[in-house]
Order: C-alpha cells, then sequence, then structure tokens
C-alpha cells in the first residue's frame, strides 16, 4: 500500500502539519496507516481511491481552570481531523492525478518517437491501438480507415474486441449518423452507452462483448480524414478534457503516421519499380546493335536516343548470308512499357520470319499477323524494312507506314515512299516491295518521326527540310556514315537546345562506297 509521503513531499507535510496544529489550538499528528493510533485522539483517514495512504490524528489537552462549556469558539477536534484528512485526500488526489497525466504524456511523446521509427503500416496501426488502451485505461480500442473510394470504413486494427464482434458487418459512411458527423465536424463525438444509443449500427453486438461507453475521433492529416479511431470502455464512463485530448492527440498523430507509412511503402514500391524499369531498359538497348556491321562497298552509321528508360523505337541489321544485309528500323505507338514490349515482339517477329522468307512483302505480311494477334487495337507500328544486296548493290525494301527514308544522290534527294499500311490494324492487309540499285556516293538515311519533330522553345519542330539540309551539309563536309548521323543529331539538339523531348529517336544511314 503506497504512503502519503509518495504523494506530498515530507517537508510539505511538516509544514501542513504545524499549520493544522496553530490552527486548531491543539496537537495534530500525521501517521502512516499502519501507524498505531493513541486511544482517546480525533483521527480521520486519508484516502486516495480505493487506499488509505495515512491518519490523522489530533488533540486538544484541557487547560486548568477552562470552562469547556464556553469554549464555542474552538472547533471540535474530530471534525477538524475530518477536514484536515480531507484537505490532505485532495492533495494526495490531485498529485495522483497529475503523476497520472504526465505518464500519460509521456506515452504520447514515447508513441510519437515510435511513430517516426516505424514504417510498415499495419505495425503503427496495432500499435496505436495497444497504446490507446494502455494510456486511457480503456477496455477497447479499434481503428476503422477510409476505403478507396470513401464508401466505407474497413477495420484495420483491434485492441480487446472478439472475432465475432469484429465480423458484425461493415461501417458505410451513408449509414452511420456517428461516423458522418465525426468525419464532417472533424471533432470526437461521445457516445454515453453504445447499447441504448439510437446512432449505433451494432447495439446488440456492443452489448455482448461487453463495451459501454466510447469515444469515437477523427484520424486528419493536413484536414484530409483518414479513418476514425474509437476508444471503448467497459462500463458507463464520461471522458474528461484531458482524455479527450490525449485521444484527439494520439489519432492525430496516428493519422500522420499512416500517411507517412503509405509514402514509404509508395517510396519503396517506386524505387523497386524504378529498378525494374533500369534492368528492363538495361536489357532493351542489348537488342540494339552495339556497333554498324562490316560490309563491302558499304558504309553504315546509327543512334538510338529513348526518350525515357525504356522506348518504343529500334534498329536493327540482320545477316543474310553473305552478301545480303537486312536493314529495319520501327517505332512502335506510345512509350514506355508498353511500348517496349511491343517493340520486342516486331523485332523478334521481324528477325524470325527474315530469317525464313525471302520475299520481303511476306515477311511484313507475317509480321503484322502476328501484331495484329498478340495486341489491342490501341497498339501498333510502323516499319521500314530493307535488304541490300553488296554483289549487285541492289536496295530491295518495305515500307510499312513509316517515314519516307531519304535517299541523297548527287546532292538530290527523293523519298522511298509506303508500299502499305501500318503494322497492327489489319491482319489480312498486304504490302509490295520497291527495289533500286544504289551508286557510289549515294546516301540512305533512315530516322522515326522524334527527329522531325523535335521541338525548340518555340513550339517549332525541326521538321524535314533541317533534316534534309543537315544531311546535305554532313555529305558535303565529306563525312561518313556514322559522322552523318551524329551531325544530323547534332544540328537537332542545336535547333531543339534544352527543351525536353518527348519522343524516342532513331537515326540510321548508309553510304553506298
Amino acid at each position: 500500500m503506497p504512503s502519503l509521503t509518495d504523494y506530498i513531499q515530507p517537508w510539505v507535510l511538516e509544514q501542513l502539519q504545524e499549520l493544522f496544529s496553530q490552527a486548531a489550538g491543539a496537537s495534530m499528528r500525521i501517521l502512516g496507516s499502519d501507524d498505531p493510533v493513541p486511544s482517546g485522539q480525533s483521527q480521520a483517514a486519508v484516502a486516495v481511491g480505493e487506499d488509505i495512504v495515512a491518519r490523522v490524528v489530533i488533540s486538544r489537552p484541557g487547560v486548568p481552570g477552562e470552562d469547556k462549556s464556553a469554549a464555542t469558539d474552538v472547533i471540535e477536534p474530530q471534525r477538524f481531523a475530518d477536514l484536515a484528512g480531507e484537505v490532505l485526500s485532495r492533495l494526495a488526489g490531485q498529485q495522483e492525478q497529475l503523476r497520472s497525466r504526465i505518464e500519460e504524456l509521456a506515452a504520447l511523446y514515447r508513441l510519437t518517437a515510435e511513430f517516426t521509427s516505424r514504417r510498415d503500416l499495419q505495425g503503427v496501426l496495432d500499435m496505436v491501438a495497444q497504446t490507446v488502451v494502455e494510456v486511457l485505461g480503456a477496455k477497447s480500442c479499434a481503428i476503422r480507415l477510409i476505403n478507396e473510394d470513401r464508401s466505407e470504413l474497413v477495420i484495420k486494427a483491434v485492441t480487446n474486441l472478439s472475432r465475432k464482434y469484429l465480423e458484425k458487418g461493415p461501417i458505410l459512411l451513408s449509414a452511420s449518423k456517428i461516423d458522418q458527423v465525426v468525419l464532417e465536424r472533424l471533432k470526437p463525438v461521445y457516445i454515453a452507452d453504445l447499447r441504448t444509443d439510437p446512432r449505433v449500427l451494432y447495439p446488440n453486438e456492443a452489448c455482448e462483448e461487453g463495451i459501454v461507453s466510447g469515444l469515437c475521433c477523427p484520424m486528419v492529416y493536413r484536414g484530409r480524414p483518414e479513418g476514425v479511431l474509437r476508444v471503448y470502455t467497459g462500463r458507463i464512463h464520461e471522458f474528461d478534457w484531458f482524455e479527450v485530448s490525449l485521444a484527439e492527440a494520439i489519432a492525430a498523430e496516428a493519422a500522420a503516421a499512416i500517411v507517412n507509412a503509405r509514402l514509404y511503402a509508395e517510396a519503396v514500391r517506386s524505387a523497386n519499380m524504378q529498378r525494374q524499369l533500369k534492368m528492363a531498359g538495361t536489357v532493351q538497348r542489348r537488342m540494339i546493335p552495339a556497333w554498324a556491321p562490316e560490309m563491302p562497298r558499304l558504309d553504315i552509321g546509327a543512334v538510338y536516343v529513348p526518350c525515357f528508360e525504356l522506348g518504343g523505337d529500334f534498329y536493327d541489321f540482320i545477316r543474310l548470308g553473305e552478301h545480303n544485309l537486312g536493314i529495319s528500323v520501327c517505332d512502335v505507338v506510345g512509350k514506355g512499357v508498353r511500348a517496349s514490349l511491343l517493340m520486342a515482339s516486331v523485332r523478334a517477329s521481324l528477325r524470325a520470319h527474315a530469317s525464313n522468307v525471302y520475299e520481303l512483302s511476306e515477311v511484313v505480311r507475317r509480321v503484322n499477323q502476328e501484331v495484329c494477334a498478340d495486341t489491342g487495337p490501341a497498339d501498333f507500328a510502323t516499319l521500314f524494312y530493307g535488304v541490300i544486296d553488296t554483289a549487285d548493290r541492289r536496295f530491295t525494301y518495305v515500307n510499312a507506314g513509316h517515314m519516307p527514308p531519304l535517299l541523297i544522290r548527287d546532292g538530290q534527294f527523293s523519298h522511298l515512299a509506303p508500299g502499305g499500311g501500318i503494322l497492327g490494324l489489319d491482319d489480312e492487309a498486304q504490302w509490295r516491295h520497291e527495289n533500286f540499285l544504289l551508286q557510289p556516293g549515294d546516301v540512305v538515311l533512315c530516322y522515326t518521326d522524334g527527329l522531325t519533330d523535335a521541338m525548340n522553345f518555340g513550339d517549332e519542330p525541326f521538321g524535314r527540310s533541317r533534316v534534309e539540309a543537315a544531311v546535305l551539309d554532313a555529305i558535303q563536309l565529306g563525312r561518313d556514315a556514322d559522322g552523318i548521323v551524329k551531325h544530323v543529331l547534332w544540328e537537332m539538339r542545336r535547333f531543339a537546345g534544352l527543351q525536353t523531348r518527348f519522343d524516342d529517336l532513331t537515326v540510321v544511314a548508309v553510304r553506298a562506297l
């Protein structure tokens, strides 16, 4: 059993004892709860809660010759002992309450410190529910968070509630008047008796669970409600202002911790996704030839610049025997993961059919059928595919809706126009192939629309005329195929400056020797 000195310091008790003695005109002593009380003296117990922590005894010795019947101005000893005991009891009770409040605030401080260190959302919720019960001396606690469409409060964490109670049914915001008030006004709502309050959705279940009074606090972060914290007691209990304030503070800290935990989880997922995208980008870049092949009587240069980690453009070189080289440039609609998957599919299909089918138009037809079979109506691609026979310099090609490559001969331009529609729209589409003979000095420039569509800060596109001017300038400077590609790219970047690009870019140059 605690003693009075656990609540009031000894020097304070000595001063009170002296003051009481002077006021009573009698000797007053404060004894421990187990100390013997002299007989014949008035006494009063000092009780804190259900414990008796001390006794106050008082005696007023008689004065010779005094007429006791005339001492009407003197307080009767028993009455004074009772008053002194009541004063001490109140002081001790206040000290106990103050100590309890300090412990609760310390628990809130520890809880806040825990919030900053926890990153798993469920761990945070479980800790909040348990802490609320401990700090407020409640019977149980439940935390419900608002679902994504903000129509229902979904149970996420509980302490001291049975499985049967948790499975009693949903808490729809449209049906719960209590939660509507809590989340609209962002203020706590007190429920004196869950068993009889008409606003309670499940009074019978509350009765079976043994929960009586309740306090519902909004969990708010930066003005946005995230859920409701419910505190339950096992008897009728009116929460005082400190308990309400403490519950509100815990709910607010919990809301912030919940949002932070979600943001942390999203950051982890985003980091994992970025890592996966980077790995996928590395794999995709391996599909792009690291260097152009060396072929007799040909000089080849190429560059590929993706807009994001994953791109939808590609170029490829396919050796078809000793004297034949396949050259392809493709532009898939869109960007990112979806475009990269379609790009890989088109590349694999083209390589497979190019190695086994002689007619270029038939190669493209089969690639188109596979694209149509494996993709949706919003997925399509443009493709330029040509084969150069180095023995007689014959260049045979099919253009499936792609930007017409440029043929530069003696300073004059011609375009290798489309021989059919784009890939992925019609599985019965047909294409025709064309051919011509390369002459020494001829340059063929294949590119995607990321080159012509590059914008400067005046929202002006680089355009085909500037592409032609850049190619012609590079040829006049005597650049090789690699130099032509780099010169065209440099002119585009000089034109666009630091303006952000929004499309992948591919350029391939073939120069006949």
